[in-house]
């Protein structure tokens, strides 16, 4: 994860502080399944790479599996780690790129809620 750290963000690579309103994550999510995978750290701030950490980690963990399995489709399986840094703990959101493309945010459709990834966006 250090190595993550280093990195700014990019095709593969997003941090998110937290995850209050999951609508980005969710968009990110997508995108990465669609085109090339990536991870999105959360616990992370997004400009200065700083570690805030998460308060409940395995909380959030279930958090994010419940929200990706109600609100993507089709259904996308994403692999979730929670690591340990510092005195705290990230949540770390694995994607692969997914051979049932595309996938989409379920309360947009298809038409509207398929998202893919150019450069850091």
């Amino acid at each position: 994860m250090v190595e993550s750290l280093r990195q700014p963000e990019g095709k593969t690579l997003e941090f998110k502080r937290h995850l209050s309103s999951p609508d980005g994550f969710l968009r990110t999510v997508v995108a990465f399944a669609n085109t090339s995978g990536g991870v999105v750290l959360l616990g992370v701030e997004d400009r200065t790479r700083h570690v805030r950490g998460v308060a409940d980690p395995f909380g959030l963990e279930e958090r994010i599996a419940n929200l990706v399995s109600d609100s993507i489709a089709p259904r996308l399986l994403p692999d979730l780690e929670v690591l340990p840094f510092r005195k705290t703990h990230v949540v770390a959101v694995q994607i692969h790129p997914s051979p049932s493309r595309p996938h989409y945010l379920a309360r947009a459709g298809v038409e509207n809620g398929t998202c893919v990834r150019a450069g850091s966006t």
